[in-house]
């Protein structure tokens, strides 16, 4: 039986500077909430934010999961639980039945929720709805791969099907092939640790080519609400998360169509951001990835005058949804990333003094700083300084241990020597 409250607790599974966004928007409201999580998250020193920390072992699912069903969660039976990391989505869709009786979850068909974390599928379900993709063949053996990069042509990218899971090994979201040999060497490393991959051509042209539409369709496809972006810079190029981003004040027509088909299309209901590329050889925007989930930037909505948090928790928690304020462009900015980005772009001549200045000159908003919420930015401050600190030393004592060496190998040359 859900235990029913006004506004019951909320529960938001991993995510970082995703479930920081929202816990900042709805504890205010009143609502307690809580974040789940299995790794060092400096973010979630936050006044707003109750800590449940659960280690994960080889599967944070799992390990979400068994605590969530135990006797030790009882005192959350009735909360709204959000996902804010794809591990978050598996543990929903994968477990939907044992916990719907404890917790208000996010609405969906699982299978599609699922295939949302598969580039395969995802890419599979895309172009049966019309939606244009990137060229791509899943590759099961080192043959595979050699014959689907002749087929696209290098240089190309080895993606994971899975990328949730690739990056618990990786620290990267793909593999760029530039020719056989670097192939045969990524394929190889991949195939060690047992990761599905599929190869895919890499869409030419700038980082300021990407577009995305963030919405929320209901049972019956509606759009509860719709926003489009822009991003201008990400970092590591070409590759990476986005550091500069820019919101549309209207939706762009071309970009919330495309995102509405692609989301109708897949029978994806609920949150959802699609993001697409413009492929510069002829025009059309192609889906990258959709996100069933909060998103990084999901602190752009509620700028911009969507009080999406609100009306997603709401809409679970069958209260009254929260209506739109003016719209409003807005930037965000991923400070120290977005200089990287800079100065690489810079060095390429792909960015000149002048157009950073201009997309500097608007107001821009941060993700983690916030006077009235300290924490978590001194939180990462600390930790930043620590990991420089042990670098340093490490440098030090290594820099030491080879003079060291050095000059017992110059007292035992001149003892030779007398």
């Amino acid at each position: 039986m859900r235990n029913i409250a006004i506004k019951p607790p909320l529960v938001l599974v991993g995510g970082g500077i995703n479930a920081l966004s929202v816990a900042r928007h709805l504890a205010p409201q009143g609502i307690t909430v809580y974040a789940l999580h299995s790794t060092p998250e400096a973010v979630f020193a936050s006044r707003f934010i109750h800590r449940i920390y659960i280690p994960m072992g080889l599967d944070p699912v799992e390990a979400w999961f068994k605590w969530m069903t135990s006797a030790e969660a009882e005192f959350l039976h009735g909360a709204v639980v959000l996902p804010c990391c794809d591990d978050g989505i598996m543990l929903i869709a994968r477990h939907r039945d044992a916990l719907e009786n404890s917790y208000r979850l996010i609405e969906g068909n699982d299978d599609v929720l699922l295939a949302m974390l598969d580039k395969t599928e995802t890419y599979r379900l895309a172009q049966r709805a019309g939606v244009p993709t990137p060229k791509s063949r899943p590759v099961r053996t080192l043959e595979d791969a050699v014959e689907a990069a002749d087929w696209i042509g290098y240089p190309c990218a080895l993606k994971p099907r899975h990328g949730h899971i690739f990056r618990r090994v990786f620290d990267a979201k793909l593999f760029v092939v530039k020719d056989c040999d670097e192939l045969k060497r990524f394929f190889d490393l991949a195939q060690q640790q047992e990761s599905e991959m599929l190869l895919t051509e890499i869409i030419p042209g700038p980082e300021n080519l990407y577009r995305s539409c963030f919405t929320y369709l209901d049972k019956q496809f509606n759009p509860l609400f719709l926003l489009t972006k822009r991003k201008s810079r990400q970092f590591p190029l070409g590759f990476g998360l986005g550091t500069h981003h820019t919101s549309d004040q209207y939706p762009d027509p071309e970009v919330a169509e495309m995102g509405l088909r692609f989301m109708r299309g897949v029978g994806l209901t609920g949150y959802g951001s699609v993001e697409f590329k413009r492929d510069p050889r002829d025009g059309q925007l192609k889906l990258m990835e959709c996100n069933a989930r909060f998103v990084l930037i999901h602190e752009m909505l509620e700028l911009s005058g969507i009080p999406a948090s609100l009306l997603v928790y709401n809409r679970l928690a069958d209260l009254p949804l929260p209506h739109e304020s003016n719209r409003r462009s807005v930037n965000i900015l991923l400070p120290l990333s977005d200089l990287k980005a800079c100065i690489q772009l810079h060095r390429r001549g792909e960015l000149t003094a002048k157009e950073w200045l201009i997309s500097m000159a608007r107001p821009q908003h941060f993700l983690i700083f916030r006077w009235n919420d300290p924490g978590p930015w001194l939180a990462l401050v600390y930790h930043y300084w620590i990991i420089k600190v042990r670098k340093l030393r490490y440098a030090l004592l290594r820099c030491g241990r080879k003079k060291w060496i050095g000059q017992v190998n110059a007292k035992n040359i001149n003892k030779r020597a007398s």
